[in-house]
């Protein structure tokens, strides 16, 4: 049973540490609070965030007041029950304050304020370890309150961008209750052995070391050798537990020795314990690892100092939140900043060139035949090719000079400075330049061709937004040029609009003059390897411009009101095809994408049931494949689905696991089969959490009696894989690309034979 003097000692002094920091602690969380309601204030009631303010203002006001209180009240050690229910009170109601911040502050129309929101919640978690450490289990309630607040919000919002946020906010959380109990149990120890004997004070740190994965170092001042523990020895690659102090320093990072050593300096002058963060590399080490360090000022019956202190190695908990930091601020796929940090980047510079009277450019990027890379070469090609043209710009480009990927194959370029268009046409012909330079990917030359438009603050824009709709529409104008070129913004120019009242004109004129055609990408079967069925794909055959892809005009019709006229002749069309294959022989079953507009419409149903009887098509071997955002309207969907399900029409979920569906939605819908976005398959098999997703979708769909395709597979081992999780088919390049109608029969029968051969396995590369 512990000493009850010793217990209140030890309480005693765990006040004090956490008394000492709390205004620190305190000060920080409030500036995160100020600047959360300050830049995501627009985009939630204002109402809601003042209220909310103000309550978090007064707890911290009553936070400060204890602080100051507690270093004035001489009784504090005798009263220290009375005080650290003070502080466990007053840090329970601010970990409300912020569990329910994202309750009434959620952005829900703004991704980037939704991850500011999530940093800055995330930020005062880490910042509550320096005070918080000493009283665990207020640590443990507090963390755990932040944690569930904001991950259960990010639940409730149901995208794809909330639930990574949600997984990480998790980890980072779990590593900050891990990290916080092992520096709390340091610190617990530490304040038990400074009741203990000097000897015995070794032998516990000892014991708080294996247990906790600490290191601890004591100095004697009297001499120049520190004694090191064994697991810090460890932790500096060192043999030996005595080393100089100099020997010490020499391992610490060269920028933050100065630190380092001012904060040992100031504990001896001051007798005060002192915190200090900083980086060591262990002997024969390459990396840099961050490292928590605590300094106390010890003293014996005889009046000897010395100095202890209690190291942890901290770097998981600095990966993790570096890790939240990059994905809100840099793309993943080329390490370049991403549209919400150039967002906020051209913002910064736009108020500064404003309160300067300078002037600023912006460079807006398109490359001009990464689709063909993408269709001729596959999209994993393509992603390599983005990486080594991100590295030619940097080369290519000013240190100064600001780069970011917007997404897909364009990218922006911020000049700051500029005093006339010289320097940003000469930038612009930097990077023209590099069309020059052959990208080499697996024995491909591939020359990058470009289009480049160019706005300038503040002739053409004065926030973020204009600029980038100026520097876009620019980039336009260039393409119409010629491509590979460069354009500045005229506020004269109508090309833009004139492009746009021109695609829909000849979107009119194609809808009626036969300018749609249909090619055909075979799905196959992983229990057989045969071809068993094709999806429908549209192509649009311009009389001047040539091929149109979907993507550029599926937006328009729709916006213009002729995504229904196109949907139909696609349906009548495909059916149509598809009892001619029938009439071959070939059993297949036809997959027909269909707009959301489209199968909310009225009539759809009636429209699919007569063309599958009139073209005397068998049940099963029609399905419409839908969207899985088509679920955020269920009701009519519900019925819709209910109706094709009992006319032998099977109904499938398109790109499933990017849109908003929810179980519950699935069940009602009475889908037959899950189609797998291509964007969890191109990562397989390397990606762990690609494999994850894959799973996990797999066995959903089995609990739910689902088919699952997977589209987009482009290589062997994604199709092993693939097989091995017991997908149904398989759709993707490794087998065939989108082929025209009179392809599909030698296909089938190709695929038939080889099946034959290897029965059992996918038929991937016979295509």
């Amino acid at each position: 049973m512990q000493n009850p003097h010793k217990l209140r000692t030890i309480r005693a002094n765990q006040n004090d540490h956490i008394f000492a920091r709390l205004r620190y602690s305190v000060a920080a969380s409030l500036l995160v609070a100020v600047a959360i309601v300050a830049f995501i204030g627009e985009e939630v009631d204002p109402t809601l965030s003042m209220i909310w303010l103000g309550l978090t203002l007064a707890v911290a006001a009553f936070r400060f007041h204890s602080a100051f209180a507690y270093a004035r009240d001489p009784h504090a050690h005798a009263r220290w029950r009375h005080w650290h229910s003070r502080f466990q009170a007053s840090s329970f109601a601010a970990a409300f304050l912020w569990a329910v911040a994202p309750w009434l502050l959620f952005p829900e129309s703004s991704p980037i304020h939704e991850v500011l929101l999530v940093l800055g919640i995330a930020g005062v978690g880490g910042g509550a370890i320096a005070t918080l450490s000493y009283d665990r289990e207020t640590l443990t309630l507090y963390l755990l309150t932040l944690m569930v607040g904001t991950v259960s919000r990010l639940l409730m919002a149901q995208t794809t961008l909330s639930f990574q946020l949600a997984l990480l906010v998790t980890l980072y959380f779990l590593f900050l209750i891990k990290g916080g109990l092992d520096i709390g149990a340091s610190y617990l120890e530490m304040l038990r052995l400074k009741e203990d004997a000097r000897e015995n004070d070794l032998a516990l740190l000892s014991t708080a070391e294996r247990v906790a994965r600490i290191g601890y170092w004591r100095w004697d001042m009297r001499s120049e050798t520190l004694e090191i523990s064994r697991n810090l020895a460890l932790m500096c690659g060192r043999e030996t537990n005595r080393v100089t102090f100099d020997e010490c320093l020499q391992l610490v990072h060269p920028d933050d020795r100065r630190r380092v050593a001012e904060t040992i300096e100031a504990v001896i002058n001051t007798g005060a314990e002192a915190t200090v963060e900083y980086r060591l590399r262990r002997e024969g080490d390459a990396d840099w690892v961050i490292m928590n360090q605590i300094i106390t000022l010890h003293s014996n019956s005889n009046g000897e100092e010395s100095l202890m202190g209690t190291v942890q190695d901290i770097s998981m908990i600095k990966s993790a939140e570096q890790k939240i930091f990059s994905m809100a601020y840099y793309d993943e796929l080329t390490g370049l900043a991403n549209r919400g940090h150039l967002h906020e980047h051209l913002a910064e510079q736009i108020k500064h060139a404003r309160r300067t009277g300078g002037h600023l450019a912006l460079l807006y990027l398109d490359l001009d035949n990464f689709k063909s890379i993408n269709d001729t070469l596959g999209h994993a090609m393509g992603d390599r090719f983005l990486q080594a043209f991100a590295a030619m710009l940097r080369e290519a480009l000013r240190e100064d000079d600001f780069l970011a990927r917007l997404g897909g194959d364009e990218f922006c370029i911020v000049i700051q400075d500029v005093q006339d268009g010289v320097t940003p046409a000469w930038a612009a012909q930097r990077c023209l330049s590099l069309g020059r330079q052959a990208v080499v990917l697996d024995g491909n030359e591939i020359l990058p061709s470009m289009s480049i438009g160019i706005a300038t603050f503040p002739q053409d824009g004065d926030d973020a937004d204009s600029l980038l709709r100026a520097a876009d529409t620019a980039m336009y104008a260039a393409k119409r040029k010629g491509k590979h070129g460069f354009a500045f913004y005229d506020r004269k120019l109508t090309e833009e609009a004139t492009r746009r009242m021109q695609l829909e004109s000849d979107l009119r004129r194609a809808v009626g003059g036969d300018q749609f055609r249909l090619v055909y990408q075979p799905k196959v079967t992983t229990a057989d390897g045969r071809i068993a069925g094709v999806e429908a794909l549209i192509r649009w055959e311009h009389p001047e411009r040539g091929p149109v892809s979907p993507g550029e005009f599926i937006d328009t019709a729709e916006r213009i009101g002729l995504i229904n006229d196109i949907g139909d002749w696609v349906l009548e069309t495909a059916c149509r095809q598809l009892r001619q294959w029938q009439r071959l022989g070939l059993n297949l079953q036809m997959a027909i994408n269909i707009s959301s507009s489209h199968f909310g419409s009225p009539d759809f149903v009636e429209k699919v049931i007569e063309a599958r009887h009139r073209h005397e098509l068998p049940e099963g071997s029609l399905e419409i494949e839908i969207t899985e955002s088509v679920s955020r309207d269920p009701r009519l969907h519900i019925r819709n689905c209910q109706v094709l399900h009992q006319h032998g029409i099977h109904v499938a979920i398109d790109d499933f696991g990017t849109g908003y569906s929810s179980l519950s939605v699935l069940q009602q819908l009475h889908i037959d089969t899950i189609k797998i976005d291509r964007s969890f398959v191109q990562d397989l098999p390397e990606q762990e959490s690609a494999r994850l997703m894959i799973q996990t979708i797999v066995a959903m769909a089995r609990g739910l009696n689902f088919e699952v395709v997977a589209e987009g597979v482009e290589t062997e081992e994604q199709a092993r894989f693939l097989c091995d999780c017991r997908v149904d088919w398989l759709q993707g390049y490794l087998f065939s690309r989108p082929v025209e109608a009179e392809e599909i029969p030698s296909l089938v029968y190709r695929f038939a034979s080889a099946a034959e051969d290897t029965p059992g396995l996918p038929a991937a590369g016979r295509a």
